[in-house]
């Protein structure tokens, strides 16, 4: 593998954990349900319940530290 940026060879391919973002519609859908009495607690539960993660690989150049999406 070769760097876009450098042209080095020195390449290191490594997997890190990304967490995943919320997205516009769904915080303004679980705002709107705070409003609401009963559903809000639901809402609140879900907002705090935490995000998912996915894995993503990356590959790093040795050479001059320039990382990119594989």
């Amino acid at each position: 593998m070769i760097c876009p940026k450098c042209g080095g060879q020195r390449v290191q391919v490594q997997a890190v954990s990304e967490l995943r973002k919320r997205g516009c519609l769904s915080v303004l859908f679980y705002l709107i349900l705070l409003f609401v009495p009963v559903i809000g607690w639901i809402a609140l539960f879900l907002l705090l319940r935490g995000r998912k993660s996915k894995t993503v690989s990356y590959a790093v150049c040795q050479d001059c530290g320039w990382r990119w999406k594989i």
